[in-house]
């Protein structure tokens, strides 16, 4: 995420006061809900019969196949006519439908960062869970989230389990309002500053804006001693080679861009990496990219071994693209986003599209950025599904799904592309002893689908179901909490 003041930049992208009397009618719905809730909710065994798995950690399809699922964990799977089921299991007929493990975002945040601070966390982790988000990582720190991964822990709030990374480290904040922020502008700060944030229970270091090459390099040792990994993004003044060699988890896909620049015409701090895209002198750099050295960065990130979080479908979609006004209001996720923070958003929107670059200019800006996505797949580098969400008209949840529609866009099978949504970060997280396939022993983290998300990615929406947390939630409850958290739009 990138912050700016509103005379050029915009909070977080944007930001709005989040102003939201109808909080309580919320809770109303929701206890409402949760005391006319089936019974599968509640039951300790669940036996899906006859269903198509796709287990994700391999390339491979299983028809007609019961999943067993006792105290939140897969204790049988196999076919139909093999797995036992005991008398109290509570069944689910998956006959023609398709269960996948549970999707995670690796890079979202809440609406608390904007506006007036107003935490509506709860009501957003059910709009994740309806979605079929059963993990996500949280990119910006702060104790209410603390408190948010506490709740989801205790399930005293239904929602996936988070992973939150620290406040931001920044060289600088010179805007207004709550400071999300770890401000280090020597090493004796970033190195007080990461050793505090390990101890208050932060999962990642995360980097952001103008820190300068010596602090950045006190933060990664730091943290190597402290053994807590490093996101987030990378600066003009450390540059892509710099945060290869730390093995820093880079998102955004930053500077990456900048390295299919020659050196003629090479501006440093002005290309469309990171907040920068806003600069239309940056969008003037973008003729001269070079496919021709693509080559050269993919080995390059390859060889450091880092996961890539490139968040495409924000960047493409909202400075590439762009979509009309009623495309917008259109989106299912629309309809949750603040009011207040609604009217920030098109002040945002029309004041970067009455400053873009040219269309030639951006669409060879989307191509380079695909190129680079299927180019990186190629080379085995594992990527991970980050929405950057909620920004501009992107909602959590909702917005993954966008995400994996544009891996695929860019040329990566559906299947690789449910990949960067469930085994990689599994992976990266280093809980896939525990989450991101189907296997037995694994917890019972399950998305029910409608359709065939190998056939067609975008069948990832046709949700049935979640299992999350040994509960069920049928289409019955996903629909009222998606009814309920609607007051976040009103």
């Amino acid at each position: 995420m990138i912050l700016m003041d509103t005379s050029l930049w915009f909070d977080e992208w944007s930001g709005a006061p989040l102003v939201n009397s109808a909080m309580m009618k919320f809770h109303v719905v929701m206890l409402l809900l949760c005391m006319c809730t089936s019974r599968a909710l509640f039951s300790q065994s669940f036996a899906i019969q006859h269903v198509t798995v796709i287990p994700m950690h391999k390339d491979v399809v299983l028809e007609n196949q019961t999943v067993l699922v006792q105290n939140g964990k897969i204790e049988g799977l196999g076919p139909s006519s093999d797995v036992a089921i005991p008398a109290d299991a509570s069944m689910v007929d998956g006959t023609g439908k398709y269960l996948i493990p549970g999707l995670f975002d690796m890079h979202a945040h809440f609406f608390y960062e904007q506006g007036n601070n107003i935490n509506t966390c709860e009501q957003e982790l059910q709009v994740m869970l309806a979605n079929g988000l059963t993990t996500v990582r949280i990119q910006c720190g702060d104790s209410v989230y603390l408190d948010a991964r506490q709740q989801v822990a205790l399930k005293a709030w239904a929602g996936p389990q988070l992973f939150v990374s620290s406040p931001q480290f920044v060289g600088d904040w010179p805007w207004r309002g709550k400071v999300f922020a770890e401000i280090c502008k020597t090493t004796k700060e970033a190195e007080a500053a990461v050793r505090k944030c390990k101890k208050q229970g932060y999962d990642e270091i995360k980097i952001t804006f103008m820190v300068p090459r010596n602090v950045y390099d006190a933060i990664i040792k730091t943290a190597k001693e402290e053994g807590i990994k490093v996101t987030g993004h990378v600066g003009p003044q450390v540059k892509l080679p710099a945060a290869l060699a730390a093995r820093q988890q880079i998102e955004h896909m930053d500077e990456f861009i900048d390295m299919l620049l020659p050196d003629t015409s090479y501006n440093h701090g002005q290309s469309v990496s990171d907040m920068n895209i806003w600069r239309r002198n940056a969008w003037a750099t973008v003729p001269f990219l070079d496919e021709r050295k693509l080559p050269e960065l993919v080995k390059m990130v390859k060889e450091s071994g880092i996961y890539v979080t490139p968040t495409n479908f924000f960047f493409l979609s909202s400075f590439g693209e762009g979509r009309t006004d009623e495309e917008y209001r259109q989106r299912p996720d629309y309809q949750y986003i603040p009011s207040n923070i609604k009217a920030d958003r098109w002040d945002v929107k029309e004041a970067y599209w009455n400053r873009a670059a040219t269309e030639e200019t951006r669409k060879k800006y989307v191509y380079l950025r695909k190129k680079m996505v299927y180019d990186l797949w190629q080379a085995g580098v594992p990527l991970m599904a980050g929405s950057d969400s909620p920004e501009w008209f992107l909602v959590q949840g909702f917005a993954v799904h966008d995400e994996l529609e544009t891996f695929v866009q860019a040329g990566l099978t559906p299947f690789a592309a449910l990949q960067t949504a469930t085994i990689h970060p599994a992976t990266y997280l280093g809980i896939l002893d525990k989450k991101g396939t189907i296997e037995k022993g694994k917890q019972a983290d399950l998305v029910l689908l409608d359709r065939n998300p190998l056939e067609d990615i975008r069948n990832t929406r046709s949700i049935l179901g979640v299992f999350l947390a040994g509960r069920y939630y049928n289409s019955e409850e996903i629909g009222k909490m998606l009814e309920a958290a609607k007051v976040l739009g009103r």
